[in-house]
């Protein structure tokens, strides 16, 4: 029987550092007891996580197997579970007229870096396909619009700001990067041309 706490509707997805493993390790959590994850890009891993009614707890190998979730399965049924538990929205950011903010209101933005459609399709659309992106905190996601003068060194000002604002254990990665069909990809920090 399947505890109630760790069925597979439960499980979702988190955006960690890279750190987390060797964190946990270094506090002596043995490798089979270690959250599963999969590389997302750079500094950045997707981890999955059963949601708690106050908290969540990281999935290891045998709460997913407690669970009856297989490790091939898991990225679909995380995705899954997430189908109308949030809306996502750009907000100009005020900081700058080419960075803008993505608003879901579960501070989970960053997950969204998970969700190729949101890209492909939403992004695209309203910023245009050629974008760089930053997830200086779980809850803080910038994108910047290239095809504005001075957007991708304010991106890159306000995601400082934020990623060392963090007092918490939320801080994710500086790094810049760009979605492509293929997945995401570490953006070149090319000098901006000067209009």
């Amino acid at each position: 029987m399947t505890d109630d706490l760790y069925r597979p509707e439960r499980l979702t997805l988190r955006v960690k550092h890279r750190d987390l493993l060797g964190t946990l390790r270094q506090h002596g959590v043995p490798d089979e007891q270690l959250p599963v994850t999969a590389p997302l890009c750079g500094d950045l891993l997707l981890s999955y996580a059963f949601e708690q009614p106050e908290h969540f707890v990281m999935a290891t190998p045998p709460l997913l197997a407690q669970a009856g979730v297989s490790t091939a399965d898991i990225r679909a049924l995380a995705l899954a579970n997430f189908k109308g538990r949030f809306t996502a929205q750009l907000v100009r950011t005020g900081v700058h007229d080419g960075v803008f903010a993505v608003r879901t209101g579960g501070e989970l933005e960053a997950v969204l870096l998970a969700f190729d459609g949101f890209w492909q399709h939403h992004v695209s659309r309203e910023i245009g396909p050629v974008t760089q992106v930053c997830a200086p905190r779980r809850d803080v996601l910038l994108i910047a619009d290239p095809g504005v003068p001075g957007a991708l060194a304010a991106l890159r000002v306000e995601a400082a700001r934020v990623f060392h604002a963090s007092t918490d254990a939320h801080a994710l990665s500086l790094q810049c990067m760009q979605w492509a069909p293929a997945g995401w990809q570490l953006a070149q920090l090319a000098t901006e041309a000067v209009a």
